[in-house]
């Protein structure tokens, strides 16, 4: 009988197996493949070894790409997270009208990255965008820029779409991090006398570890596969500035043709956020 059900789950897995096989796995296995050889996506594809990474090592485009991403990483930790657990503190309070600013604060992430980046391109515009007419208004014309354009500025101009799109996601993950949190440890630490930022630190934050950990890796994974913005805002100019790794890789599969060097660019992506993704589940594990 034992025997029976065992093959009856495995007769229901075979379906959900085969689906996951054939649309995680062999993908997955074709880049890797693929990356050993030069191909234009078209022709007869030549094996060339590793050829294609020994080029990726070599490519100071690629360096700056990653970089890039880097930097985005860094602004999601900086501003988009923070950002997303005060808006999840503040909806945890149950403020009034909460179910409605939770649905409000949902909306960028469910709205389209071309409609987001058109908004953008009004906002950065250097004669009549509202980022310099509000400069211009408050006296500090002086920082006007073209925004886009101005090496100074065009790496985290790209940026801030990606970073405000998503702060919606982490709330929502965050508030249900908050949810499960055990009502008695809240009220024991009020019982001892802690304030609201005691509470915060030592509280709150160590027992959602499992949940911003999480928040760290879908950061970082959505930061590494990002590519529209870029290529609708700036193109990955000036000069490849703004150029990121999931950019760098879609220009060369798909503009350049060289689908070979692409899928070397995002086995090395998929390599790097593995091992990052793997430190953080180190840096926050913890004991159930």
């Amino acid at each position: 009988m034992v025997q029976k059900k065992r093959w009856t789950l495995v007769f229901f897995a075979i379906p959900t197996l085969l689906f996951y096989f054939y649309f995680f796995i062999s993908p997955l296995a074709n880049t890797f493949i693929v990356s050993f050889f030069e191909w234009d996506g078209l022709s007869e594809q030549i094996y060339n070894g590793i050829n294609n990474y020994i080029q990726l090592f070599q490519d100071p485009v690629f360096y700056s790409a990653l970089f890039n991403s880097m930097y985005w990483v860094l602004l999601v930790l900086l501003v988009q997270i923070p950002i997303a657990f005060f808006l999840a503190y503040f909806l945890y309070q149950k403020v009034k009208g909460f179910r409605l600013l939770r649905t409000v604060y949902f909306i960028p992430v469910v709205t389209s990255s071309v409609a987001i980046s058109l908004a953008f391109t009004f906002i950065y515009n250097p004669q009549f965008g509202i980022l310099n007419t509000l400069l211009n208004m408050i006296g500090l014309g002086n920082l006007t820029t073209d925004w886009l354009a101005d090496p100074s500025t065009a790496v985290t101009a790209v940026a801030l779409p990606f970073v405000w799109q998503f702060i919606g996601l982490m709330m929502i993950i965050l508030y249900s991090g908050l949810q499960s949190i055990p009502e008695e440890l809240i009220e024991a630490g009020e019982v001892d006398g802690v304030n609201a930022v005691q509470k915060i630190i030592h509280i709150i934050l160590p027992s959602m570890k499992p949940v911003l950990s999480m928040c760290l890796i879908l950061a970082i994974t959505y930061a590494f596969k990002q590519f529209d913005y870029v290529l609708l805002l700036t193109g990955g100019g000036p000069v490849h500035l703004t150029e990121v790794s999931g950019s760098y890789m879609y220009s060369q599969g798909f503009a350049e043709n060289n689908f070979g060097y692409g899928n070397a660019i995002a086995v090395a992506m998929m390599v790097i956020v593995v091992v990052i993704s793997f430190i953080i589940n180190k840096l926050f594990k913890t004991d159930e």
